[in-house]
């Protein structure tokens, strides 16, 4: 009798835990009553309840197993056993527990309401549809009914639609988690920046401190090019969380699009210390460190970038121009002859490889790609540069003269350009002479 009496104390005690949420210590106490007296149906569901609230959403299923097979039709048990279910990506198995829910309740709503969700989740929006519509004769005041048809609706492409579900579940529950921020983000798919702005700005309002958000209305900011703008959100997420990689990350690549290379090196390094696998990252920072100079250690990360993706253009971009920079041409051939190969309707493709082509006194070949991307890109600048180079080679000055007028139309600010231009008649004339000498030379008898 007295093991009795101490489950009923210890239950007492865990519901004071539950209240002040001691979850640890709450599910302590239910444990150690449920050792004592394991077939009580509702303290096996107040544990689930408790793992809930510790995330151990697994052992939480179990727990509203075992209170169901002591009483198998309690409507709230089968309710909190298909969302776990459905939160551990279980949908057939969450489907089949709801189905048994408006089995045993018909008027039971969210019955219907989580199904909603789970066909969503699952690409079959059209039973999704009419679980809504179920769900709407029972009780049309439900947010979480609009809520998951607005899911549905903004994965299917239905942004108006789904903008319009998320607005009634907020008129329905003015503070519904995230509906402001899913609302901004189906009128940013929409291309209306300026009203996403306006609701990612309201959810902040409601949370200042959710580090995703905050990344989220930065990289709208970016998409209007107010960059000042998004740096300063991504400071405040990287503040929030130090350990904020996408912070760190976009805080660098802006630095570089403005030319504050020194700033985005230490951006994109302290990114890479969170997690340098973090999409972009090495690549971002491997250009950052070439833009310093410092081309062996853009190297290395670069090449770590290649072996994640061998097809990162911008990584076969940057370490061919770092290879160059490191009197590597051959290695650099490798690999923009790859990156020409997979971007061939790219100008800057072909002008980077006829510019390593040059540097392997391949003329002709380097002459063809630089023409091929002019043809591309006719004000390429780089490209008619890489001509002016062979044509200079090959002691062609006519050609010569008109790639540097040609170049100078473009960009009349190039002193070097400029010079090369007056020093054009000397070199004709160094020509003519050593033709000259040539023709006069007499063998030696």
């Amino acid at each position: 009798m007295s093991d009795w009496f101490d489950a009923e104390q210890r239950i007492e005690r865990a519901q004071r835990f539950f209240e002040s949420r001691r979850w640890s210590e709450a599910l302590a106490e239910l444990e150690a009553a449920l050792e004592i007296n394991p077939d009580q149906a509702a303290w096996h569901a107040n544990r689930g309840t408790v793992l809930d609230q510790l995330a151990r959403h697994h052992e939480a299923i179990e727990a509203y197993r075992r209170a169901l097979e002591l009483e198998p039709d309690d409507p709230e048990v089968l309710s909190c056993l298909g969302i776990d279910l459905a939160r551990t990506g279980q949908y057939e198995e969450a489907l089949a527990v709801f189905e048994r829910l408006a089995h045993v309740d018909p008027d039971c709503e969210p019955a219907f309401c989580h199904r909603i969700a789970i066909y969503g989740r699952m690409g079959d929006h059209e039973r999704a549809e009419e679980m809504f519509y179920m769900a709407q004769q029972i009780s049309d005041e439900c947010p979480h009914a609009f809520a998951h048809m607005g899911e549905s609706l903004f994965d299917r492409g239905e942004y108006a639609r789904a903008i319009y579900c998320w607005t009634r579940a907020l008129k329905l529950d003015p503070q519904y988690p995230l509906a402001k921020q899913r609302i901004a983000e189906a009128y940013r798919r929409q291309g209306d920046l300026e009203s996403a702005r306006q609701y990612y700005l309201a959810q902040f309002r409601d949370d200042p401190g959710n580090v995703n958000l905050i990344c989220d209305f930065g990289d709208l900011l970016v998409q209007m090019r107010d960059l000042e703008g998004a740096t300063a959100k991504y400071r405040l997420a990287a503040e929030l969380d130090p350990r904020c990689v996408r912070a760190h990350s976009m805080i660098g690549q802006i630095a570089m699009r403005q030319g504050r290379i020194a700033e985005a090196v230490r951006a994109l390094e302290a990114a890479a210390g969170v997690d340098e696998r973090y999409v972009g990252v090495r690549v971002a920072l491997g250009e950052a460190l070439l833009a310093q100079g410092r081309c062996v250690e853009a190297r290395h990360y670069l090449q770590k970038a290649l072996e994640q993706d061998p097809n990162d253009a911008a990584a076969l971009s940057a370490i061919g121009e770092c290879l160059l920079k490191l009197h590597c041409p051959e290695e650099a051939h490798t690999y923009l002859e790859r990156l020409a190969a997979l971007r061939p309707d790219q100008a800057d493709a072909h002008c980077r490889l006829g510019l390593c082509l040059l540097q392997l006194n391949r003329i002709e070949e380097a002459v063809a790609r630089l023409e091929r991307a002019r043809a591309m890109n006719p004000a390429s600048l780089t490209a008619i540069r890489g001509l002016l180079v062979a044509s200079a080679r090959a002691e062609r000055w006519a050609e010569t003269r008109r790639l540097i007028d040609r170049a100078l139309a473009l960009d009349p600010d190039q002193p070097e350009l400029r010079r090369l231009r007056r020093l054009l008649p000397a070199c004709r004339i160094r020509q003519f002479c050593r033709r000259l000498l040539a023709a006069l030379s007499v063998p030696t008898p």
